[in-house]
């Protein structure tokens, strides 16, 4: 199967400037469209109780929720890179938002749990496509310079989408009940569906050429697959998205109020401070990286460290009840690792070239949300094993698992980012720029490779001429 990718267009007198007010504002459209799907992918983590009660089932079905909705978001990962490359982000954002809201309209009249799962399926599904076309809207819009900030402030959209899903939504469900409040999200998301056909354009140039050639998808995915750099920003979004999104989703306010016993009003503050952390910290990161890009490789480490550590000592704590103060160092260093797993996203792109970029996209997004999938039924299914207490033990047990994946992740990465520590720049090369040189042989320049029309034609070189001893005088040529 082929299918054409999105190149960029060649220069026109009314395009428009990269990093100007108009990609300012498309990105800006674009990045609320996150913010609303970031909203609906962790509003269940506070209506988790409300959803038991309302459902009567268990902590394992319960987990079908969030495993449903992370799976599709999963499995369409690869595929949604493909359809941004193809369609443009504006038709995927447009469709996105739409899937979003009939999903929401479904699990907002769901009386029956399997009307309750179709309806997160569907919010998975049109989450699937935000994040990525979002990135590739930052990529068309804006210098590669600014890559690592816009997808760092990206991230930061979603942060504030997650403090919309906390304390505002649990004071909706508790003054206006279960149907009117996911019906207003509903609402919302499909009122944000005209803004974005209406606003967003897919690049600056007034029309979009598509490659003459026709890439097998195939191919392009393998390719994708054999770099390097892509392999480390998998292990990297594994390692440091999956923790937070576990706590977020689904597992936060139930272990912060049942596990350890905090108050319902302090646990929602907590979660929704330590929401707000990567508005500082992914910012600061994607500045970090886009002036020293050697520093990457140090930065995801270091917090990959910090995260086995407070994550090793939760579950290793004896009984299991954390003071209060370290429970929230928990969440919080959690929380950083996932502004810093944007990071990810950069060491893709520089892997790979541009009519790639939403396929690398969607490859480096299955590393972390397989690890949130897999953590958050693995954490059910014990607690379920465990009994169903929810006591502070049973969370232990039921957090082992995404610990281990931690740990192991943190390993992985340390070995594969250990090389670029020692590399040091190439002749001519300065400190402070870019170098993809051991991320990937393949060019990932955004300009073609093309002759400037004024340039001389090629021209054979003259043979060399025998050369002559010194001193020796040379003979005049008759003229013709």
């Amino acid at each position: 199967m082929n299918v054409a990718v999105l190149s960029p267009p060649r220069p026109q007198s009314s395009s428009h400037p990269l990093g100007g007010r108009r990609a300012w504002s498309v990105w800006g459209v674009g990045a609320l469209v996150y913010l609303v799907a970031f909203f609906h992918r962790t509003s269940l983590g506070v209506a988790a109780l409300a959803a038991q009660q309302r459902f009567g089932v268990g902590a394992t079905a319960l987990s079908s929720f969030a495993i449903l909705q992370l799976g599709v978001y999963l499995v369409m990962q690869v595929p949604s890179g493909i359809m941004a490359d193809r369609f443009g982000p504006r038709r995927m954002l447009g469709a996105a938002l739409l899937c979003m809201a009939l999903g929401e309209t479904l699990f907002a009249f769901a009386a029956s749990l399997p009307l309750a799962v179709l309806g997160r399926g569907l919010v998975g599904l049109g989450d699937a496509f935000t994040f990525i076309s979002v990135v590739r809207l930052a990529a068309s819009w804006f210098p590669r310079r600014r890559f690592a900030v816009l997808t760092a402030l990206t991230a930061m959209t979603g942060s504030l989408g997650q403090v919309g899903g906390t304390v505002p939504l649990s004071a909706a469900l508790r003054s206006f009940g279960w149907t009117p409040t996911f019906l207003g999200t509903a609402v919302l998301s499909a009122a944000l569906a005209i803004v974005v056909w209406w606003w967003i354009a897919d690049h600056p140039a007034p029309a979009m050429e598509r490659s003459s050639a026709a890439n097998p998808i195939l191919a392009d995915l393998r390719e994708v697959v054999r770099q390097r750099g892509t392999r480390t920003a998998v292990w990297a979004h594994f390692t440091l998205m999956s923790a937070f999104m576990v706590l977020a989703t689904l597992w936060g306010y139930p272990y912060l109020v049942k596990g350890l016993g905090m108050g319902a009003g302090p646990a929602r503050l907590t979660l929704t401070l330590t929401a707000a952390a990567p508005l500082v910290v992914a910012p600061a990161f994607g500045w970090l990286a886009g002036r020293r890009p050697q520093l990457r490789g140090r930065l995801i480490v270091s917090v990959a460290a910090a995260l086995a550590v407070v994550w090793v000592t939760a579950v290793t704590w004896p009984g299991g009840h954390l003071p209060v103060a370290f429970a929230v160092v928990l969440v919080l260093v959690s929380a950083v690792g996932s502004a810093a797993s944007m990071l990810a996203f950069d060491l893709a792109r520089d892997a790979n070239p541009p009519s790639r970029g939403g396929i690398a996209s969607g490859v480096v997004n299955i590393g972390g949300f397989s690890a949130a999938m897999s953590a958050s039924l693995s954490a059910g299914t014990l607690l379920d094993a465990a009994g169903g207490t929810y006591d502070a033990p049973s969370f232990q047990l039921a957090f082992a698992p995404i610990t281990c994946m931690i740990v192991i992740g943190t390993v992985r990465l340390t070995l594969l980012l250990r090389p670029w520590r020692r590399l040091r720049p190439a002749p001519g090369e300065r400190t402070g720029e870019r170098a993809a040189r051991p991320l990937s042989p393949a060019p990932t320049t955004h300009t073609p490779a093309t002759r400037p029309p004024s340039a001389a034609p090629h021209r054979k070189p003259h043979p060399t001429r025998p050369h002559r001893p010194a001193g020796r005088a040379r003979s005049p040529r008759p003229r013709c």
